[in-house]
């Protein structure tokens, strides 16, 4: 009997043992996270533990109707494939969710569904029997093949909504993003009188109706505009108008100035030969575009407001390049800055060392601050270069020196440097109150500067804290603030910056020294914000209110500094970070929102970025960090995120958005990157993120420069050869395909392409539709590689 019990409880455990080794677990992605309008559904399904059977599902749609079914489908691989089969027929757009189940398992993925974009723009409002009517059609969806597109069918209708006489139903293939169809009036007018119209364009289940006049060719008259050319600011405009007749009392005149805006007003002709004078125009530089509308007939025309050679605007022009030195192949480029808009173009034009200009190139400039690039060739000679810009006929140049060896040609394209860090982990701990520097030891272990309660916290590499010292006060141990933190084999360094001295720890939080005390004398600091120490152990104090750099033995003994310098671009008034790189080059954060190169010797080399939004400036730059490969990352505290660029200051990338979720960013302040080149950043409001710098890379994405050397050539200030460079890349990323190149093979780019670079620029049509369009023409062999 004893056996027998044995016997059971053993097979028990075996099946309780196995049970458990093979529980059932569900894996369900869907394909998109984002499925296009007339996309199928595509979920890929994995069943650890499938022993056969029906697997059920439950979709729940956006507009709260439920579809269910089984899967039949044995998975006898790894996955398989659920599709629901649906187009944008269905108006089924926005949120989905399907839940999954078997065995008693169930699983729920959710994901979106594109709205279909539906937009239809005809040229005018009034049509005579001669004209033709252009009509736009864009959608966000479409096939660029003819074949299998799908298409739009346009109908007209009268105002009664009849169909019009004569005129069957349209069908044009939604082939493009966008579409222009032409429309002989004489097909309308042929057997419907004049009157009110509807156009009525119908794609899926979305519509669109436009309404437009068919106008009476008997009582059509012709109006004619005679102006002058030219006018300078301030000057009145005056227009002659022509009639063949007088039919109506009012007409209206619309005026465009070249900032885009517009004004309406009305005019009472007296005679068939009549005079419209205009007065107080803006007093803005460029052309002006004007509409007359009179008994249903448009005249339109323009006129150029010019710079009286004898009066400049009263603005301020100022010009910011983002470096001072280039390496020859680099990219240079400098934000103009205008108080007021005057004009909408910019003219500009580089120097040589040895005076030579460049030809001019005039750019648009329809806001206070754009960005001026400018290509550095291979083969441009060494020395002081000079950008000039002529704004509304205000001159001013910014000089720039090229030296050193050039850049490698392939080494834009390699895309290992633009890879987006991934994030890791967290530290939130809740007894944080403003952090803000951080420091990590050869151990891995995490120093933390919690400087609104006055404590130095030291943590492990998984992020559990090991100890916490200091409290409020000028004694020894005790802090006001601080802020600045810095670790060797030995000690522990902290800027104690609400008591303008330095103080040395040994690991475990024991007080050994400190140095220091409020003033402006070698060795003595205001508020001392940054530490950190050189390949000879000299440690370096970085203070706000400071216009150096000093430079201390370990033992705080006084040893040099380094100044605020008159020469170009090297001048500070206090400094906020301090780092160095593999080579013992100094990098520090100026409070005006520049980095500071400096030599292993204190000799200035460069600075990098200057005050913005745009990519590779700052606002109130924080932190500073290096990585094993010499890149450089800032935490621009004002933008919310994160910047990395090269070791010779060309920027590649940034990170983050303002937020509290992971990968988002406060207010960042502190920056440290660990011996796996891990990065650690400190936000005052959100803790402590970890990102790995270097793992899976990033090729769905494009890198900035893309797009904005695609803008820059649609603008004029960059030629073909740059935007064929960013179409290489994306070819060789594998984001365009294209047949195999041979030697001699160039790209060869439409000027018209630039019409769609600047849709995409301004948001008018998105990445996938830009590169869709891109890859078509290259499919077609318009665009040739």
């Amino acid at each position: 009997m004893k056996k027998l019990i044995f016997l059971i409880l053993f097979v028990s455990l075996v099946f309780v043992t196995c049970q458990n080794a093979s529980a059932l677990t569900i894996s369900a992605i869907p394909q998109k996270q984002e499925f296009s309008a007339n996309d199928w559904i595509k979920v890929d399904i994995a069943i650890q533990g499938y022993n056969g059977g029906q697997i059920g599902w439950t979709a729940h749609r956006p507009d709260n109707s439920v579809i269910s079914g089984i899967i039949d489908q044995q998975i006898k691989s790894e996955k398989i494939t659920h599709q629901i089969i649906r187009d944008a027929n269905d108006n089924e757009f926005g949120p989905w969710s399907i839940n999954y189940a078997y065995g008693g398992i169930n699983q729920t993925v959710h994901f979106n569904v594109k709205p279909l974009a539906l937009t239809v723009i005809t040229d005018k409002i009034t049509y005579y029997e001669p004209d033709i009517m252009n009509i736009n059609i864009t959608s966000s969806y479409y096939t660029p093949y003819a074949k299998f597109a799908h298409s739009y069918f346009l109908d007209f209708y009268d105002q009664d909504g009849n169909s019009v006489i004569g005129i069957s139903e349209i069908e044009v293939k939604a082939d493009r993003p966008s579409i222009l169809y032409h429309f002989p009036m004489l097909q309308l007018a042929k057997y419907n009188p004049p009157g009110l119209y509807k156009l009525k364009v119908q794609y899926f289940n979305s519509v669109s109706e436009t309404p437009f006049l068919l106008g009476d060719i008997n009582k059509l008259i012709e109006l004619s505009v005679k102006h002058a050319a030219t006018y300078y600011p301030g000057n009145d405009v005056t227009l002659d108008l022509i009639f063949t007749k007088l039919t109506e009392s009012t007409g209206t005149i619309k005026v465009t100035d070249p900032l885009g805006n517009t004004t309406s007003s009305q005019f009472h002709p007296q005679s068939v030969h009549d005079t419209i004078v205009l007065k107080n125009l803006p007093k803005i530089i460029g052309t002006y575009e004007f509409e007359v509308d009179y008994a249903g007939v448009t005249e339109t025309g323009s006129f150029k407001v010019v710079q009286d050679p004898h009066e400049l605007p009263n603005i301020q022009l100022d010009m910011f390049p983002n470096k001072l030195n280039y390496r020859p192949g680099e990219m240079a480029n400098f934000k103009i800055h205008t108080s007021n808009i005057t004009t909408n173009s910019i003219t500009t034009w580089v120097t040589s060392p040895d005076g030579k200009s460049s030809p001019e190139i005039l750019l648009p400039a329809y806001t206070t601050e754009i960005i001026i690039p400018h290509r550095i060739a291979q083969n441009d000679t060494k020395g002081e270069w000079k950008m000039y810009v002529n704004y509304d006929g205000i001159v001013k140049n910014s000089s720039f020196y090229v030296d050193g060896v050039p850049v490698e040609n392939g080494k834009i394209f390699d895309s290992t440097q633009y890879d987006i860090p991934t994030f890791v982990s967290a530290i939130n701990s809740t007894t944080f109150r403003s952090p803000t520097n951080i420091a990590i030891d050869n151990d891995n272990n995490i120093y933390v500067a919690d400087t609104g309660n006055s404590k130095i916290k030291k943590f492990d590499a998984k992020g559990n804290m090991l100890l916490s010292w200091g409290d409020v006060g000028s004694s020894n141990g005790q802090f006001k603030n601080p802020s600045g933190i810095f670790v060797n084999e030995k000690y522990v360094y902290v800027a104690d910056t609400g008591n303008s001295r330095i103080i040395m720890f040994d690991k475990t939080g024991n007080f050994v020294y400190s140095w220091g005390t409020y003033g402006k004398n070698p060795g003595m600091f205001q508020i001392p914000v940054s530490i950190n120490s050189d390949h000879r152990g000299e440690l370096f104090v970085g203070d706000a209110e400071l216009q150096s750099i000093q430079l201390f033995d370990t033992k705080g003994i006084y040893r040099d500094e380094i100044d605020s310098s008159l020469t170009e671009g090297a001048s500070f008034s206090g400094i906020k970070a301090l780092a160095f790189d593999s080579q013992y080059n100094l990098y520090a954060i100026s409070t005006d929102s520049k980095i500071l190169k400096y030599s292993n010797i204190g000799k200035f080399l460069n600075f990098y970025g200057s005050i913005g939004i745009e990519e590779g400036r700052f606002i109130n730059p924080s932190a500073i960090a290096i990585d094993s490969k010499d890149n450089i990352y800032v935490a621009d505290t004002g933008n919310h995120r994160i910047e990395k660029f090269d070791s010779n200051g060309n920027f590649l990338l940034s990170f983050g958005t303002e937020g509290s979720k992971e990968g988002q960013f406060e207010q960042p302040v502190g920056l440290a990157i660990d011996a796996t080149d891990n990065i650690y950043v400190v936000d005052k409001n959100n803790g402590i993120q970890k990102f790995a710098l270097y793992g899976e890379m990033n090729n769905n994405e494009a890198p900035i420069w893309i797009k904005n050397t695609a803008v820059w050539w649609a603008e004029g200030a960059l030629d073909k050869k740059e935007f064929s460079q960013a179409v290489q890349y994306m070819i060789n990323q594998g984001l365009l395909k294209t047949s195999s190149m041979s030697q001699g093979d160039t790209v060869k780019i439409p000027n018209w392409l630039k019409v769609n670079v600047r849709q995409w620029s301004s948001d008018q049509i998105d990445d996938n539709t830009f590169w869709a369009s891109i890859q078509h023409l290259i499919s077609i062999r318009i665009m040739r590689v």
